[in-house]
């Protein structure tokens, strides 16, 4: 069971060579290789493709990106579904949080993930759930072996 949720910011750090790429690709590989369990939704996914194109990724990038992600041993993704959208309103009217947050939580929720992967603040409002970012998570997870 996962217990971590992947935000998109995560996947677009390293899909658009960002500044905090080398990070998210140390935390992503710990993903893939199963080394690390976490979850991410059909919503997040596809957000990430609608970025990736709007800053003129191809759609070779786009196919690439999904994928490898059918390579990830660690990552269990999330549809959403009707009920799971539904619930998303139910957070952007609970926790203040735009749609696209909301989804997140809810997916939260109906996993029982308590801590998101992300550089979004925005998560940080929300009580019910703690927010960390890629060289946290690497770092506690190096911590933790012998």
């Amino acid at each position: 069971m996962p217990r971590l949720l992947v935000d998109a910011n995560i996947f677009l750090e390293l899909e658009l060579s960002q500044s905090k790429s080398p990070e998210c690709k140390d935390f992503l590989r710990s993903v893939a290789s199963g080394k690390l369990k976490a979850a991410t939704t059909d919503f997040i996914l596809d957000s990430v493709a609608v970025v990736m194109e709007d800053r003129d990724s191809s759609a070779t990038d786009i196919r690439t990106f999904f994928a490898s992600l059918t390579l990830y041993k660690g990552l269990l993704i999330h549809n959403l579904g009707v009920k799971g959208r539904l619930l998303a309103v139910e957070e952007m009217e609970r926790d203040g949080l735009d749609f696209d947050d909301s989804t997140s939580v809810a997916a939260m929720k109906m996993l029982g993930v308590k801590e998101i992967v992300s550089y979004d603040h925005d998560f940080d409002k929300v009580h019910t759930i703690t927010r960390t970012e890629p060289k946290t998570v690497l770092s506690r997870f190096d911590s933790s072996k012998p």
